[in-house]
């Protein structure tokens, strides 16, 4: 086969722009796995102490800790030691998941992981400590269990590369089939959500020779923490890699305050070719995004001003304490953000809620090495610790194992925040000589239905099922994405006239809102599938504030939402208004092909006039993801789905796809698995052929690893077409000899 190599997407030469409320000690115990319920307006840190010795102090009261948000100091309503025979929740089920990040690992550390996992199960699983086995990268899975017998035979098995199908376990039941998640990290952050009904404070293992850090992976990586403090899941990462030779290059991503030096800015190609002697690489250097600054500070010292303050984690075996790592707000709050958090699309100021997600970061100690970042971002900022630079897996396990319940449990009242913010915790002891560790924040996520029960809600419906024809032009598109066996994920892409929203004088601001309500209806009129949302726009009441919204209402507003479908044909309808009697209503049908994992296959096309380095929209990144969403995202390059399928001579032209390789998922060293594409645009009316690029090989991220999802991004080869209607053809080829084909229509102007 004569494969061109295809190359890296490039800019173009273009850039466009828990538990249930903490219970005082004569309550009933806690039943839920929740950091926060809103209605009880609760939030729980877990605050776990210890001397330099790494022993635990385990008679400190109520009056020995500060609580802070956001560096204020927030009152203690309720306390508990959970190791006090007193503890409600002393009588508490312990659940503990060892998840093994096979992609990572080479075979040897897998052997050995395994082994040590298995003594340490023979040693800890029982009633009051039940246990589950995840894999990602494949091989089987165990729902929670104390049968430590079935528990080693699913470690084991993996070790000697069995496929089974995934097993149940006698305590509660996870989706633990893997795959919903693009990498390692949303991998985690899916497993996190899974764990957010199980009762108290659970503890992740994560077993995993680390991975190198990318913009896009440090906003994964701010979601999973967030992910992980709202389900009550605490990351311990134990480097498989035992000691790791090298010099330091620890990166801390808040900049200021962190004492180390920026890193270097991540290098792409600025050109896209369809040669085939020319090829794009990746340059070196790993980005830091803009970040908040965490301070040091001694250990058991004050947190004092945002960007100090002290925090330390306990010795661990074959590891080193690591004592003041401070935690502070992220400076990089700004009041001009341009970023919706709907696909990272720039959109006008004050769209983006979580401009202090970054402050969920922890610093990184100085003595970090390759690929040991990423361990220490979601085990710090879940209040777990890292082991490293040790043989001795089995004494990192035990040591995991003993502090199950030797922690704190201190609960504070938040202080009203707007919807969407993020805040950063401090806790610190009054006692000298201690390390505290404890979770950095958290996020006021907005819902995926957020209208649901409210009158606006009523008021939509009612215009959706109406057959009046709404006064708001829009365009949409539909592109979607699977997500499992015959579901995908529907990325609603919209360009709103902007001319009906209206803005008030509202505290100091210029502020307006948009309501949205999208319901995919079936033939039987059955509801498939359904989102909700509301858009606060907000300017500052000032006379450049009043140009800046002026200008707003001059060209189209851009939407994004997403939401879960089944297989099927679907007619979806969305509604939105801006309050009063205007109101528009964009009505599109929509197929979802049915959908086999294990068969080759392409989503949708997204088609995009917008693309960014994902270097320069962390916090948006951040957005999308804290909300649930799952931002395009490929080769260091965000492309964001275009609302219409209209281009201009001269536009960015480039669409994202996804392609499904099963193959993948079952490496055979003697085969590789190469994949190679094809565009052809054809003339929409007629049927001719205008482009054809042959066959060119995709080259796998170096983190593909066993994740059968190929993210891909392309420029569409438009440059030498006129004016007219077109159809863009994409096919993709394996050596499996599998072969699939999806197509887009799009129109030239």
């Amino acid at each position: 086969m004569n494969f061109r190599r295809r190359f890296i997407l490039a800019l173009i030469g273009i850039m466009a722009s828990g538990v249930s409320p903490a219970q005082k000690q004569n309550d009933a115990p806690a039943d839920s796995g929740a950091v926060i319920r809103t209605e009880t307006r609760l939030v729980l840190v877990d605050a776990i102490v210890t001397d330099k010795k790494g022993e635990y102090v385990r008679d400190l009261e109520a009056k020995n800790f500060k609580v802070s948000e956001d560096g204020k100091d927030q009152p203690i309503k309720s306390f508990s030691f959970e190791a006090d025979p007193q503890s409600p929740n002393r009588s508490q089920t312990h659940y503990l998941v060892l998840f093994f990040d096979n992609p990572s690992m080479g075979v040897a550390d897998q052997v050995r992981a395994r082994q040590a996992a298995v003594k340490f199960i023979d040693a800890n699983a029982g009633p009051d400590r039940m246990m589950a086995i995840m894999n990602y990268g494949g091989g089987p899975q165990l729902n929670f269990t104390a049968n430590v017998e079935r528990l080693k035979s699913v470690v084991s098995g993996v070790a000697l590369s069995v496929t089974a199908p995934n097993e149940g376990g006698s305590g509660p039941r996870l989706n633990v089939a893997g795959g919903c998640g693009r990498d390692v990290i949303m991998e985690l952050r899916c497993v996190a959500k899974n764990l957010a009904t199980v009762p108290g404070r659970k503890s992740l293992i994560w077993i995993t020779a680390g991975s190198k850090l990318t913009p896009e992976i440090i906003s994964e990586a701010t979601a999973a923490i967030d992910a992980c403090n709202r389900a009550n899941v605490a990351v311990y990462a134990i480097d498989v890699r035992g000691l790791v030779t090298g010099a330091p290059i620890a990166e801390n991503f808040g900049g200021a305050g962190s004492g180390g030096q920026r890193p270097s800015r991540l290098e792409l190609p600025l050109a896209f070719s369809f040669a085939p002697q020319r090829g794009g690489t990746t340059g070196g250097g790993t980005p830091a995004p803009s970040g908040g600054g965490r301070g040091g500070g001694s250990p058991g010292a004050s947190p004092g001003p945002v960007g100090g303050g002290a925090r330390g984690a306990s010795p661990a075996p074959g590891g080193s304490p690591a004592p003041g790592v401070g935690r502070g707000a992220n400076p990089s709050t700004n009041p001009g953000s341009t970023n919706t958090g709907r696909g990272g699309a720039a959109n006008p100021p004050g769209l983006n809620p979580y401009n202090q997600s970054r402050g969920l970061i922890p610093k990184i100690p100085e003595s970090t090495v390759e690929n040991q970042n990423i361990m220490y971002m979601l085990a710090d900022g879940t209040g777990g610790f890292v082991i490293h630079d040790s043989n001795d897996l089995l004494a990192g396990l035990k040591k995991i194992g003993r502090e199950q319940n030797e922690y704190y449990l201190l609960a504070y009242t938040p202080p009203p925040s707007a919807e969407g913010s993020c805040h950063v915790l401090h806790v610190k002891v009054d006692r000298g000589g201690t390390y505290v560790r404890y979770r950095t924040g958290y996020c006021n996520t907005k819902p995926q239905d957020l209208l649901t029960g409210s009158p606006v809600e009523k008021q939509l419906e009612t215009r959706a099922a109406a057959g009046q024809a709404g006064g708001i032009a829009a365009q949409m598109q539909l592109p979607y994405f699977y997500t499992a066996a015959n579901v995908a994920r529907v990325n609603v892409a919209m360009e709103i006239a902007p001319e009906p929203v209206k803005f008030e004088k509202q505290k100091g601001k210029l502020h307006a809102e948009i309501n949205v309500l999208g319901i995919a209806n079936a033939p039987d009129g059955d509801v498939g599938g359904r989102f909700s949302d509301t858009v606060k726009l907000d300017f500052p009441d000032t006379s450049e504030g009043k140009k800046e919204a002026e200008a707003f209402q001059k060209k189209p507003y851009h939407y994004e939402n997403q939401f879960d479908l089944a297989s099927g044909k679907y007619n979806l309808k969305v509604v939105f208004s801006s309050g009063g009697s205007s109101f528009g209503k964009v009505e599109m049908p929509l197929q979802v092909d049915p959908y086999n994992p294990e068969q080759f296959a392409i989503s949708g096309l997204a088609l995009s006039r917008e693309i960014h380095k994902t270097e320069d929209v962390g916090p948006a990144l951040d957005a999308t993801l804290l909300e649930d969403k799952i931002p395009l995202v490929t080769q260091g390059i965000q492309i964001v789905p275009s609302g219409t399928n209209e281009f201009k001579k001269g536009d960015v032209s480039v669409f994202y796809a996804e392609i499904y390789e099963p193959l993948l998922t079952m490496p055979d060293p003697d085969r590789p698995v190469l994949v190679a594409i094809q565009m052809r645009v054809l003339d929409r009316k007629t049927g001719e052929e205008k482009v054809d690029t042959g066959l060119m090989r995709i080259d796998l991220a170096p983190n593909q690893g066993t994740n059968p999802v190929i993210p891909l991004g392309e420029r569409m080869p438009v440059d030498k077409l006129g004016p007219g209607s077109y159809t863009l053809e994409l096919s993709a080829l394996d050596t499996g000899n599998n072969q699939f084909k999806r197509t887009a229509d799009f129109e030239l102007r």
